[in-house]
C-alpha cells in the first residue's frame, strides 16, 4: 500500500536498496554491513512488479485519498514468543499485524499455536503477558470453576434475591454456560436450570467459631441467609449466639446444628481463579502469568503518582503501607541529594528516572534502577529525607 504513492523512480531506488540489503545500526549510528536475502529476493521482485502494475493502471494526476487506503493498515504488531520452561531458550513463533484485538481473538491465536506446538511434541502450560487492557480482558473471560465442575459436584445456586442455597450439579451444557442443579434443601423446589452466573463455589466449612467472627445465618423466620456476627460462645452449653447485622435480631444456635444454620461469610477473593483455565488441547491446567518486568514497571508508575504535591491532580494517588504513605517525594529527594553531593553517587538515578515522560515510562531499566536496593539504602542513610517524611500523611 505504501508504494502506491511513490513514482516509478522512487520504486527502483527502493528496489536497489532492498536487494543490496544495506544494514544500518541505530545504536552505533552507522552502516554495519549487508544482508543476504537469498530466497526473499524473488518475493521482493514479485512484490515490486505488482506495485509497478498498479501504478501503471492508475491516473497519477488523480491519486486516491491516502486516508481511504490506510483504514486496513495495522497500527501495531502482536508477537508471540515461545519460552522454554526447562532451559534458557526463547524464540518468536508468530506475529500479527492488528488494529484492535478482542479476548476471543487472543484466545483463538494462543490455543491455535498451542495445538501446532503440540503436534511437534512441544507441550505448553501457560502464557505470559503484560498488563494491557486486551490481555486483562482475555484472562477474565475464562471461568476456571465452570470448566472444572463435574456432575455430582456441590455448588451454591442463587434461588432469588442473592439467596444462595447448596445444590448438586446433575447436568451441564458443553460450553458450561447452562447447568441443571438439584437443591440439597428438600423444603425448596429441588431442581433448577440456571445460567452460569447464578452459581458460585461454596466457601470451605468452619467448625470452630470465635466471638466477632462474621458469618451467614439462616433465619428460621424466612428460611433465608443473612449476614451476621458471632457475639458469644458457650462451650459448656455447646451453643453460640449470633446477631443478624441489618435487623439486629439475636439467635442462639446449638453447635450440633451449626452446619444447618451457620456458614462462613462468602468471600469472592478466596474463589478468584482468573490465573488459570483448562488447556482445550491437552485438558491440563493452563496458567496465566503477568510478565514480571511489566509488573515492576507498573509498580514504579503507580508510585510516581503518590504524594507528588499535585493535590488537585486527577491521577494523584495515596499509597499506604502499614498506615504510612509511600511517597514519590522520597525518590526525588534521593536524586536531588546525590545530584548536589558529588561524593554521594550511591545510586544510578538521573532526571530520566525522576521526571517521567511517556517514553521513559516504557523503560524497564529505569524502573529497575528506581526501585533498586541502592535507592532503598540511600533512603536510610540520607537524614535530609526525614524532612520529606514529615510531610507525608500517616493514617490514624
Amino acid at each position: 500500500m505504501f508504494l502506491r504513492y511513490l513514482s516509478k523512480k522512487s520504486i527502483w531506488i527502493l528496489t536497489y536498496l532492498i536487494l543490496i540489503g544495506l544494514l544500518w545500526s541505530q545504536r552505533d549510528n552507522r552502516y554495519v554491513g549487508y544482508l543476504d536475502f537469498e530466497n526473499e529476493k524473488e518475493e521482493l521482485q514479485s512484490f515490486i512488479m505488482q506495485c509497478e502494475k498498479e501504478l501503471q493502471g492508475e491516473n497519477t494526476n488523480n491519486l486516491p485519498n491516502p486516508k481511504d487506503h490506510n483504514q486496513g493498515l495495522a497500527t501495531q504488531v502482536h508477537q508471540i514468543i515461545w519460552h522454554s520452561a526447562t532451559c534458557n531458550f526463547a524464540y518468536p513463533i508468530a506475529y500479527y499485524g492488528i488494529n484492535t484485538l478482542t479476548a476471543y481473538e487472543i484466545n483463538k491465536i494462543l490455543f491455535q499455536l498451542a495445538a501446532n506446538l503440540e503436534c511437534i511434541g512441544i507441550h505448553t502450560y501457560g502464557s505470559v503477558c503484560d498488563g494491557a487492557g486486551e490481555n486483562r480482558n482475555h484472562i477474565k473471560s475464562f471461568d476456571w470453576w465452570a470448566f472444572s465442575w463435574s456432575l455430582e459436584d456441590i455448588v451454591e445456586v442463587d434461588t432469588g434475591n442473592y439467596n444462595y442455597e447448596r445444590a448438586k450439579i446433575i447436568a451441564k451444557s458443553l460450553d458450561c454456560s447452562k447447568f441443571t442443579v438439584q437443591l440439597l434443601d428438600s423444603s425448596i423446589s429441588n431442581k433448577l436450570q440456571v445460567d452460569r452466573n447464578s452459581l458460585r463455589q461454596p466457601m470451605p466449612t468452619k467448625k470452630n467459631w470465635n466471638i466477632n467472627d462474621s458469618c451467614e445465618f439462616k433465619s428460621p423466620k424466612d428460611n433465608k441467609w443473612h449476614t451476621a456476627i458471632i457475639t458469644n460462645v458457650d462451650s459448656e452449653a455447646q451453643t453460640f449466639d449470633v446477631i443478624i447485622s441489618f435487623s439486629k435480631e439475636a439467635w442462639k444456635v446449638a453447635i450440633v446444628s451449626q452446619d444447618i444454620y451457620v456458614r462462613p461469610l462468602y468471600d469472592a477473593q478466596i474463589h478468584w481463579m482468573d490465573y488459570k483455565t483448562i488447556n482445550p488441547i491437552t485438558g491440563l491446567p493452563w496458567f496465566f502469568i503477568s510478565d514480571p518486568t511489566h509488573v515492576f514497571k507498573k509498580l514504579r508508575n503507580n508510585l510516581s503518582k503518590s504524594h507528588t504535591g499535585e493535590s488537585q491532580g486527577r491521577n494523584v494517588r495515596e499509597i499506604m503501607i502499614d498506615g504510612k504513605e509511600v511517597s514519590w517525594r522520597h525518590i526525588q529527594g534521593v536524586y536531588e541529594y546525590t545530584a548536589q553531593n558529588s561524593t554521594a553517587k550511591i545510586t544510578r538515578l538521573t532526571k530520566r528516572h525522576v521526571w517521567l515522560t511517556s517514553w521513559s515510562k516504557m523503560r524497564v531499566d529505569l524502573a529497575e534502577h528506581t526501585l533498586s536496593k541502592d535507592v532503598e539504602n540511600a533512603m536510610n542513610l540520607i537524614d535530609k529525607l526525614k524532612e520529606i517524611s514529615a510531610g507525608t500523611r500517616v493514617s490514624e
